[in-house]
């Protein structure tokens, strides 16, 4: 009988029947290898770092950690390959890491920890001599605009980084995260995303959108901006049912914004706003020159700065007017977004009780600002106004006590007639018949039926006939208490949706109680974002949390295995205790206002 050669599908099953034995001859003396693609790489482009095993393994713990300090890890894959050459079988697996380096200049592959083997340390060249991207320049490239080259200090400069593409389909848009020390930075949310024509080629525009207040005069360094993406091979076939998917890069050289001192004119002024219009409203719940002493009326100031958030917008309201006594509101802040620029308002509303009559004034009001348009001085006046408040109408008491003596007549009493008959007093007859026993049981029977007949002519008359309109009342009444009772209107039931989400460890729905709770909490400002929550300051112990719950959700490829690392019962304890501070500061404050209220009227 003829010997049939070997088939390839044979030769494979005879080569993993001796792969164990080749695993236990290499085991002894396990070999590691490191390597890059390259050694130099323009800025903007990835690296590969492979690291080869020569043996086959299974499982293999290798600690990726100390390549996050200059590099972002965008991907990792696993290729195992098995051959055999004059029947000796070799084994090896390769571990595929894609690196982006996070700046220029020469960075270093530290030494990584595999099974207990150190890796040599290696050496990466990042230079800023290739094009901005990793595609043609007319494929994918980024620019930055700024408002202005120059701002005075706590200024808003507006910051556009634009993302020109043709390449459709770019999916997972990442952006460099812009720090920058001694300025606050504000995201405009949601990013453009707009069609643009140029040199006749059709362009798709991701626009994101900043507003920076720089704290501290001098040169403000934007740094450079990096992006990331991926996109769709649609020339390639499907593999294993998903498309091909291949990352794109590009990145932009930052600039230097020159930022300006106060001027000398009013460098030492209390209050400094530099805005490019501010304006001063002034509203009253009535007519004040109807007022009487005793009476109310609530004047409503709004102060509305352009470029310029509402929380830094100073107190401005009068503290004392002579003639009224006044009772301040706490004010209302807010900040909105108007074509790209940030319009701050600060709303403050005071209840005047007038405790004077005649002419009394309401005194001027005058807010100095810096122009930034003129580069001058300026101030918005509130003009100061007069108000009369007429007397109480009507005779005071010691007017109706007065009566002239000479007007008084003695009066003149009749003596009693006596009866010649009897010899009785006619006037003690005349007060007997007087009193007259009445038998008043029908009047209590009269007075039941004309209340039923009342009753009924009310349902008949307003009831039935408006029976359409009380169910409208009743329904729009629970629409209200449901309103109520929702978390975005009622801080005991976001605190309770907060819970819940703690109790089951989900990250995404903590984020999302976590923000309209804070909305609640927190007075100075409005929380619309995990953003708004990093800036505010009148809860600091809440911005290490957000900062941790964020970086776990939009920074990790594991967001399963970090949701367990989060320690959801810490978070709850600060809750706990911010919501108890505030409830004690606000029983205190009512305790000092019920008994520290001044009197209504002049001594």
């Amino acid at each position: 009988m003829k010997n049939k050669p070997l088939s390839a599908f044979t030769f494979f099953l005879l080569a993993l029947a001796l792969l164990p034995f080749s695993q236990v001859s290499t085991a002894q003396s396990q070999e590691i290898e490191i390597s890059l693609d390259r050694n130099e790489v323009p800025r903007g482009e990835t690296v590969i770092l492979t690291i080869r095993v020569n043996e086959q393994r299974q499982s293999m713990q290798i600690d990726l950690e100390p390549l996050t300090d200059q590099f972002d890890i965008l991907g990792t894959n696993t290729s195992t390959q098995i051959r055999s050459i004059n029947g000796a079988v070799e084994a090896w697996t390769d571990y595929i890491v894609t690196l982006f380096p996070l700046e220029e200049g020469n960075l270093v592959i530290p030494e990584l920890d595999i099974n207990g083997t150190k890796t040599p340390a290696m050496e990466v060249t990042v230079s800023n001599t290739a094009p901005r991207s990793n595609q043609s320049d007319e494929e994918v490239y980024l620019e930055i605009e700024t408002n202005k080259d120059s701002v005075y200090v706590q200024e808003q400069l507006l910051l556009n980084i634009k993302l020109f593409y043709t390449i459709n389909g770019i999916r997972n848009p990442v952006f460099t995260a812009l720090e920058l020390e001694d300025a606050v930075t504000q995201a405009i949310d949601p990013p453009n995303q707009y069609e643009q024509v140029i040199d006749g080629v059709r362009y798709g525009v991701y626009e994101k959108r900043l507003i920076i207040f720089p704290q501290r005069s001098g040169p403000l360094e934007i740094p450079d901006i990096l992006f990331r993406g991926e996109i769709t091979n649609s020339s390639r076939r499907y593999r294993y049912g998903s498309p091909n998917i291949r990352r794109i890069t590009a990145f932009i050289e930052g600039i230097t914004i020159d930022v300006m001192e106060r001027p000398s004119t009013v460098m030492n002024d209390e209050f400094w706003l530099p805005t490019s219009k501010l304006t001063l409203e002034e509203r009253w719940s009535a007519d004040p020159n109807s007022l009487q002493p005793g009476d109310s009326v609530v004047r409503t100031l709004t102060m509305s700065a352009e470029g310029l958030d509402g929380a830094v917008l100073p107190p401005f309201s009068p503290t004392e007017i002579e003639g009224f006594k006044l009772y301040p509101n706490p004010a209302e802040i807010e900040r909105n977004f108007v074509d790209g620029a940030i319009l701050g308002t600060r709303v403050e509303s005071t209840t005047l009780v007038a405790v004077d009559s005649g002419s009394l004034i309401i005194p001027e009001i005058s807010i100095p600002w810096w122009n930034i348009t003129s580069d001058q001085l300026e101030a918005t006046v509130l003009p100061a106004s007069r108000l009369e408040i007429s007397a109480i109408s009507g005779e005071t008491p010691s007017e109706q006590a007065i009566a002239s003596t000479e007007e008084l007549e003695e009066p003149s009493f009749e003596q009693p007639a006596l009866n010649q008959d009897t010899g009785s007093d006619t006037s003690n007859t005349q007060t007997e018949t007087e009193f007259i026993k009445i038998k008043a049981a029908w009047f209590n029977y009269a007075i039941a039926a004309a209340l039923i007949i009342v009753l009924f002519s009310i349902y008949r008359l307003v009831i039935a006939a408006n029976k359409t309109r009380i169910n409208n009342y009743l329904h729009g009444l629970k629409t209200q208490r449901t309103n109520n009772s929702r978390p975005s209107n009622n801080e005991r039931t976001a605190y309770k949706q907060l819970v819940r989400a703690c109790n089951r460890n989900d990250l995404a729905a903590i984020r999302n109680s976590l923000i309209i709770w804070c909305d609640h909490h927190i007075t100075t400002r409005s929380v619309a974002s995990m953003e708004d929550i990093l800036q505010q300051n009148e809860a600091p112990a809440l911005q290490e949390h957000a900062a941790v719950i964020q970086s776990i959700l939009f920074q990790s490829n594991d967001n399963q295995k970090n949701e367990s690392s989060f320690n959801a019962k810490d978070l709850l304890q600060l809750i706990a205790q911010l919501r108890k501070e505030k409830l004690s500061a606000q029983k205190k404050q009512q305790q000092e206002e019920q008994y520290s209220l001044p009197p209504l009227y002049k001594a």
